[in-house]
């Protein structure tokens, strides 16, 4: 995907225009900038993750005076990700109003809908120290590693992909046919299993297109409604992602048995 001046334009503005809402206290307005089911992720500040706009509201009246008076947003960059989603990660400078001043990350999910751009995900991580230290960064959450997993796959590197999945990691089938695994245990079988589908058949994936994420309760597993694109074929697959420490721990493929034997023949 290749966003317009426009989109830009419009993604910068509707980050710019949290700050404006809230310092003025409109919190009604909150709709204008998230999707119905957005999660505002403030679990770094002990407030858990806030599900759709009016929780977002409620959290902010029951903060009352400890909210700060300003919210300022820099450092703005957008990262097209598919046809009507875009990452943007900004920094956030808060000031309170006994003077004291805080630094966050704001990392969104953007969503290109009906009415426009709007926030579909929010993730506020405190800077509390220089450099990105001393202590251990975090690891990355479910979203960055179906990221690196579909890189992984599409290259066809065993390397890139063992690294993502942990030793003792479930690769289930719950769609199979006979002669095919329903469920792979253990970092070595995913990897036996995945290098000889590889070497066996001329397939090759050429990226993935996402049709939806959907966060769960638990906040290290993810729902996602893709497609597998190829030269001349897109085949339709669900998973369910759970990650630990930055790492796979158990992936249940929802495969299209009848397309993907298509495909493969």
């Amino acid at each position: 995907m290749t966003l317009t001046e426009q989109d830009r334009i419009d993604i910068a503005d509707l980050v710019n225009r949290h700050g404006h809402l809230v310092d003025a206290g409109e919190l009604d307005r909150l709709a204008e900038l998230f999707t119905p089911d957005v999660v505002y992720d403030v679990t770094d500040f002990g407030l858990g993750s806030l599900h759709g706009p009016a929780a977002v509201r409620d959290a902010a009246l029951a903060l009352g005076p400890a909210n700060p008076v300003g919210h300022h947003v820099t450092n703005i960059v957008i990262t097209p990700v598919d046809e009507v989603t875009a990452a943007v990660q900004s920094k956030g400078i808060g000031i309170m109003a006994g003077g004291t001043v805080g630094s966050a990350v704001y990392d969104d999910v953007v969503t290109h809908g009906p009415n426009g751009w709007k926030i579909s995900r929010r993730k506020v991580t405190a800077r509390r120290t220089p450099l990105g230290g001393p202590g251990p960064r975090e690891a990355p959450g479910p979203r960055a590693v179906l990221e690196q997993f579909r890189q992984a796959v599409v290259d066809q590197s065993a390397d890139a992909l063992s690294r993502l999945y942990a030793t003792d990691a479930v690769h289930e089938f719950p769609f199979t046919r006979p002669g095919l695994p329903s469920r792979l245990d253990g970092r070595d079988e995913i990897m036996r299993w995945s290098t000889s589908m590889w070497h066996n058949n001329s397939v090759r994936y050429e990226r993935y297109r996402t049709r939806a994420v959907h966060d769960t309760a638990d906040p290290d597993t993810i729902i996602v409604e893709q497609e597998a694109v190829g030269a001349d074929f897109a085949l339709p697959n669900i998973v369910v992602l759970t990650v630990r420490d930055g790492q796979i721990a158990h992936l249940r493929d929802y495969v299209n048995i009848l397309a993907a034997e298509a495909v493969i023949g």
